[in-house]
């Protein structure tokens, strides 16, 4: 589509959420790529690109002249980037703030212009690397819970849509309950195939999955439904029903439910999923955000062990994205093991301490979130890419920057606690 408007030679460039959907390392490819368009002169002229965009630190890999904020339809700011990250707003706004700078503000330094935080590469840390060595050094490293029995076992799978093509090979996993883990890798891995062979909606061979212990392969989808459910990226794709109370019910009913079982059932799902008030209510008066818990709601009541969602926080800023987040935690607690595919590296770290790397159908690593993003091998294999918590590690002296990671996610994490 990109080839298609520059064929006509335009002088203004406009991309609306061109990060949408695209793993980490094609991301960042595509803002170089942008930028080197942007910086194409043509009879002495260069051309004035806009890019609309909440992934603001993604953005911030190039430089850009000014980001304008905007909220509720009203311009809140048009500063330039140094301006911009020191001065609050993007919190503000709900847009999430680089974690460099995230980090910075733990140690207790003072954000300024002076320090030119708009991005990392420009970022003066010479007078503040003791200030952030001191306070990882401070941080209490916490024991990480144990998670339960397993409950998903896969083994020895293989699978192709047509011969002598493999989509996925030798796939092993045990997955625990209570677990809350992400499936991370490039476009085309073998993520989402994995999902689908494991809710039934593609056919796998015997013994290759099992729920609990047994093997499940002679089970109906509808069956596989009550064990595991599936919540896709976008909820316009899975609500079938007008109204939210029908939306919900609908699973129950297509299993023959008595109708005061299925409203017991409802009212308890609607308030774990903060829905209660809108019982009633019809579908089309929700935000996207709201279909998306109205979506993990018409799963929930079927009481599954597992939740597969595909990008749950895609297309959300930060405020919303938090929201959900969350909300899937509070999930996760009640006992429901919680799967995420997912290309957002922030999610990966702070709420999935597992992370599982797929990449041409195999499974790269299984191992702790932190550690796949702070190992050059494995983002190369991946197309994933460092966060700037690796990176500001490095730049203050710490080794492994993997250590610096684990006691940030553990700082923030305790911030949350006392918030709650």
């Amino acid at each position: 589509s990109l080839a298609g408007i520059l064929v006509d030679d335009v002088e203004i460039l406009l991309f609306d959420e061109p990060l949408a959907n695209l793993d980490p390392e094609t991301g960042k490819y595509a803002i170089e790529l942008i930028h080197r368009i942007h910086h194409e002169k043509k009879a002495d002229k260069l051309k004035t690109t806009i890019i609309i965009e909440h992934r603001i630190e993604d953005v911030l890999h190039r430089e850009v002249d000014r980001i304008i904020l905007i909220d509720d339809g009203c311009i809140i700011a048009d500063l330039n980037a140094h301006e911009m990250i020191s001065s609050g707003y993007l919190l503000e706004h709900g847009l999430r703030e680089p974690l460099y700078v995230t980090a910075m503000k733990y140690a207790g330094i003072d954000v300024t212009r002076d320090l030119a935080p708009g991005y990392f590469f420009t970022t003066d840390f010479s007078g503040i690397k003791g200030d952030i060595l001191s306070w990882y050094e401070s941080i209490e490293i916490k024991p990480h819970i144990e998670t339960g029995d397993e409950v998903l076992t896969i083994r020895n799978l293989d699978y192709e849509y047509y011969k002598n093509t493999p989509v996925l090979k030798n796939i092993n996993l045990t997955i625990q309950e209570g677990e809350m883990l992400s499936i991370v890798g490039t476009n085309g891995a073998g993520k989402s195939t994995l999902a689908k062979l494991i809710c039934k909606f593609e056919n796998h061979s015997r013994e290759t999955v099992f729920f609990n212990g047994n093997d499940v392969f002679e089970q109906s989808i509808s069956e596989r439904a009550s064990f595991v459910g599936y919540v896709m990226q976008n909820p316009n794709q899975m609500i079938t029903q007008t109204q939210i109370y029908d939306e919900i019910a609908s699973g129950l009913r297509l299993r023959k439910v008595p109708d005061a079982e299925i409203d017991e059932r409802i009212d308890r799902v609607l308030e774990i999923c903060g829905l209660t008030k809108f019982k009633k209510w019809p579908i089309s008066a929700l935000s996207y955000g709201q279909k998306k818990r109205v979506t993990i709601a018409s799963i929930l009541i079927l009481d599954p062990k597992v939740i597969i969602l595909d990008e749950p926080t895609a297309g959300q800023d930060y405020h919303h994205y938090t929201d959900i987040m969350k909300f899937l935690e509070k999930v996760n607690k009640s006992g429901v093991t919680i799967i995420m595919i997912t290309h957002d590296m922030h999610l990966m770290l702070e709420y999935t301490r597992r992370s599982i790397v797929v990449s041409d159908g195999v499974i790269v690593i299984d191992t702790d979130s932190t550690e796949v993003l702070t190992n050059p091998e494995i983002i190369s294999k991946a197309s994933l890419k460092e966060t700037s918590l690796f990176h500001l590690a490095n730049e203050v002296g710490i080794t492994p920057p993997k250590s610096f990671v684990d006691r940030f996610l553990d700082y923030e994490a305790g911030l949350k606690n006392e918030s709650i």
